[in-house]
This record gives structure tokens, sequence and C-alpha cells, in this order.
């Protein structure tokens, strides 16, 4: 795997878990700064890139978090 060139150990089920985000809505979504802006989480997407960008926007259009996915719930500080 590209992985185990560089020695890195990586869970397949950590794989599986991406494989199934990226394809959930029944084509490719990339894992980058526009994949993640098509959450409804504003959370998660502040978890990833662009804190402030996404973080003025969530706020100028009164979005809400329902704390249901677990990168919004590590924000706040819940247990996943």
């Amino acid at each position: 795997t590209v992985f185990g060139a560089y020695g890195i150990a990586v869970d397949p089920r950590h794989l599986s878990l991406i494989a199934d985000y990226v394809t959930f809505e029944g084509s490719y979504r990339g894992l980058s700064r526009l994949g993640i802006a098509s959450s409804t989480s504003p959370l998660l997407k502040m978890s990833f890139e662009t804190t402030v960008g996404f973080l003025a926007h969530a706020a100028t259009a009164a979005e809400r978090d329902s704390l249901a996915s677990p990168a919004s719930n590590i924000v706040v500080g819940r247990p996943v």
C-alpha cells in the first residue's frame, strides 16, 4: 500500500470508514475542503480546514449543528 512504503500502519477499518464517507451519496465526494463543504454540520466543516471561513458563514447564516458527527462532538468536548 501507499502507507506501507513509508512504514505507516493503517487499520483497514479506518480506510473502510473513509471509503464509506466519500461514496455515501452514490458518487465520489472529495475528501477535501470542497467535499466537506456539502456537509450539514458546521462544526464538522470547521474541524477540517479553513476554520474561520466556515465559522463566519455558519454564524452569519445562523446554522445549527445537531452534534450527530463524531467530529462535531469532539469539537464541543463530548465523548464519542
